[in-house]
């Protein structure tokens, strides 16, 4: 991210505490290492808001967890090409594609990145 000086003064909405910040970086670096053993393990995770999500850890980095979760079924997921026309029919249609992009079978399982600062817990099931 850029900024441009205006030669204005800024006011300052909010800036951390220096001691908040060291003990987020502990957090994150404790949840990261915590992490890390159990890639390919199914858990639950439970987020400070409450909402708990079960899958299998596929990956985790410095700010993020990865967990692999199966769609719920109510909506099929995946990326679309918005330049071509969607057919709700089955068969062929315009452009080089058979019909709805991208067309069943559709892909049930989700990659959610859930930021490492938002974890409350996470259990093996």
């Amino acid at each position: 991210m850029s900024t441009f000086n205006t030669g204005q003064q800024q006011n300052v909405i909010y800036q951390a505490d220096p001691a908040v910040i060291r003990h987020l970086h502990g957090v994150r670096d404790s949840l990261h290492q915590s992490c890390k053993p159990y890639l390919n393990h199914k858990v639950n995770v439970q987020t400070i808001d409450g909402f708990v999500h079960e899958g299998v850890i596929a990956g985790v980095d410095n700010k993020h967890l990865y967990l692999n979760v199966a769609a719920n079924g109510q909506m099929p997921r995946g990326f679309y090409n918005p330049h071509q026309p969607y057919h709700p029919h089955p068969g062929p249609g315009p452009g080089p594609y058979p019909g709805p992009y991208p067309g069943p079978p559709y892909n049930n399982n989700v990659i959610l990145p859930l930021v490492l600062f938002e974890l409350l817990a996470i259990s093996l099931i």
